[in-house]
C-alpha cells in the first residue's frame, strides 16, 4: 500500500518517503529550531540533514549536493545571505534554496531572491507551511508522481 506525502499528490511505497528521496539540508543556528523543523520534515516522510552556519552549509553542500537546502538568513560565521550567493557561483548542482527568516521587513523577500534563493518562508511557520514549500520544489525538481503509476 502507498502513502501520500502530506500537502502534495506524491505518494511513496513503505518505508520509503518519495520515489527518489532529495537530499535536503537545514541551514539553522538555532539548536531548538533545527529539531522542530528536522521533526516536521521527518514525520512527513523527509529525511534531513542539519548545519548551523553558511561555511558548514557551503562545505556540506560541495561533499555531496544537496537537491533542497532551507536556510536560516541570520546565522553566524557566514549569513544565509553570503552562503547563497556563494553555492550560486559554484558549478555543481544547483539546489533550490529556501529562505527562512524571522525578519519580515518590506523588502526582505526581495532582498532573499536577489542573493539566490528560490522561495521565502517566515518565522514563526505552521508545520504544514514548512512541509508545502518543501513539497512545492521537490515536485518542481523531481516532477509530480502520478497516483496511477505509483500504485501498479
Amino acid at each position: 500500500m502507498c502513502q501520500t506525502v502530506p500537502g502534495s499528490n506524491i505518494e511513496a511505497s513503505p518505508g520509503s518517503s518519495l520515489p527518489v528521496p532529495p537530499r535536503i539540508l537545514m541551514a539553522e543556528d538555532n539548536m531548538i529550531n533545527q529539531r522542530v523543523g528536522k521533526l516536521i520534515l521527518q514525520r512527513a516522510g523527509f529525511d534531513i540533514d542539519l548545519v548551523a552556519d553558511g561555511v558548514e552549509t557551503l562545505e556540506a553542500h560541495k561533499k555531496q549536493p544537496y537537491d533542497l537546502i532551507l536556510m536560516d538568513c541570520q546565522m553566524p560565521v557566514m549569513d544565509g545571505f553570503e552562503a547563497s550567493r556563494e553555492i550560486r557561483r559554484l558549478s555543481l548542482p544547483q539546489p533550490a534554496i529556501i529562505a527562512v527568516t524571522a525578519n519580515a521587513l518590506i523588502g526582505e523577500r526581495e532582498r532573499c531572491l536577489n542573493a539566490g534563493m528560490d522561495d521565502y518562508l517566515s518565522k514563526p511557520f505552521q508545520a504544514e507551511q514548512l512541509v508545502a514549500v518543501v513539497v512545492k520544489w521537490v515536485e518542481i525538481r523531481q516532477g509530480p508522481k502520478s497516483r496511477e503509476a505509483s500504485t501498479v
